[in-house]
């Protein structure tokens, strides 16, 4: 077992999963690896790592704001009836490619002869979501992987800044399942 604690020049790798406001699973255990301090993790969630090593299991809170964001109303959208399957009906769910190339869960709302109208915003919008977790590996980075850090953070930046402000966050989230 390693002795390394994360931390500033630290590489760690983490395995969570999400559970919304009633403790129900919201998503499926995924694994990521992140360079300490470098935006690639919230930075609630790097606080409660930060000093922890390999084995040790953590769990926190985060409010709706800073899990999936608000409810946008910008995010319930009209639709041409025609880019769905005839069978389409109220609650189904569908994933949609955004301008960006990002995946997003549409949860279909209304259904008209001419028109469908879907829900965007992602389904735990607004909600409490527990994450629970446990980390993989602690060490020091390595140049390749703060180099690497550093970019995606420029790039992230770069996207924001040339975003048009009324992107919502759906623009920024992967969806975790297919309805």
């Amino acid at each position: 077992m390693s002795s390394f604690q994360v931390g500033p020049g630290t590489f760690y790798v983490l395995q969570y999963q999400a559970f919304d406001a009633d403790d129900e699973v919201a998503s499926e255990p995924e694994v990521i690896g992140a360079v300490f301090g470098t935006g690639q993790i919230l930075p609630e969630v790097e606080a409660k790592l930060e000093g922890r090593s390999v084995g040790e299991h953590w769990e926190m809170r985060l409010s709706g704001a800073r899990s999936f964001g608000a409810r946008r109303a910008s995010s319930i959208i009209e639709v041409d009836r025609a880019d769905f399957p005839p069978d389409v009906a109220v609650g189904d769910r569908f994933e949609l490619e955004n301008v960006a190339g990002d995946l997003l869960v549409a949860h279909v709302l209304e259904v008209a002869a001419d028109f469908v109208v879907i829900d965007t915003n992602h389904p735990l919008a607004e909600q409490e979501v527990t994450l629970r977790g446990e980390l993989f590996e602690v060490r020091p980075a390595t140049s390749e992987e703060l180099h690497a850090a550093e970019l995606a953070l420029a790039e992230d930046q770069a996207f924001l800044d040339a975003a048009p402000p009324d992107v919502g966050v759906g623009a920024l989230l992967r969806p975790t399942h297919r309805g």
